[in-house]
């Protein structure tokens, strides 16, 4: 467009537009420029600028300021420095052992009873004595009857004399025991038999022959 006569050229291209003139590009008359010094500015993009007397901190020239709160960066570590630790797993307690039973004549005879049963055999014994202040054990099991009754009073015999001989030690306690002994009649005609007595002998003949063997043994 060709400027009128009484217009005065504002100079430029008219294509790109009218330019601007000093008084349009005066910013420091502006609430959102702060003028840090010569050719210094700060331009907020948003509100205007508080005169606080001194240059904001940190700003740089021709930088725009901005109000709005930055949030802050996530904290990506798991557990702050200083923060205490989770205390360990205490370990489990052990188990009690089982306290023992108590040692009673009752437990002791019931241990015998399983232990005997356990053995397995039609005949036995175990038994704790006392002879003379001495305390003495003996056990033995079998499928005999006479061994295990043998063996029973053979051993009582030798822990009431051990100086006499066995077999007199019975006699005299099965003499002196309020229960009658009853031998078969087998057991007597063998034991005659063993002597040099006959049928036309007496019974003195008899006696004088035990008493020269210091006993009758059936």
């Amino acid at each position: 467009m060709t400027p009128g006569p009484d217009e005065e050229p504002t100079g430029g291209d008219p294509e790109e537009g009218p330019v601007l003139s000093p008084e349009e590009l005066d910013i420091a008359e502006d609430e959102r420029v702060k003028e840090l010094d010569d050719g210094r500015y700060v331009v907020s993009s948003g509100d205007p600028i508080a005169d606080t007397g001194s240059e904001p901190t940190g700003q740089i020239e021709g930088q725009t300021t901005d109000d709005r709160p930055v949030p802050p960066e996530p904290d990506t570590d798991p557990e702050p420095a200083g923060a205490p630790s989770a205390p360990a797993p205490e370990p489990e307690p052990e188990p009690e052992p089982e306290p023992e039973p108590d040692l009673t004549a009752r437990t002791v005879h019931e241990w015998l009873t399983e232990d005997m049963q356990a053995a397995n055999s039609r005949y036995g014994f175990d038994i704790t004595a006392a002879f003379d202040g001495e305390v003495t054990q003996q056990r033995m099991v079998s499928n005999d009857v006479v061994t295990i009754f043998e063996s029973l009073v053979m051993w009582y015999a030798q822990q009431i004399d051990r100086n006499t001989p066995v077999e007199e030690v019975l006699g005299i306690l099965l003499m002196e025991a309020n229960v009658p002994i009853r031998y078969p009649p087998d057991a007597i005609v063998r034991t005659l038999e063993s002597t040099d007595l006959s049928p036309e002998d007496s019974i003195a003949d008899l006696l004088a022959e035990i008493r020269e063997d210091e006993g009758f043994k059936l």
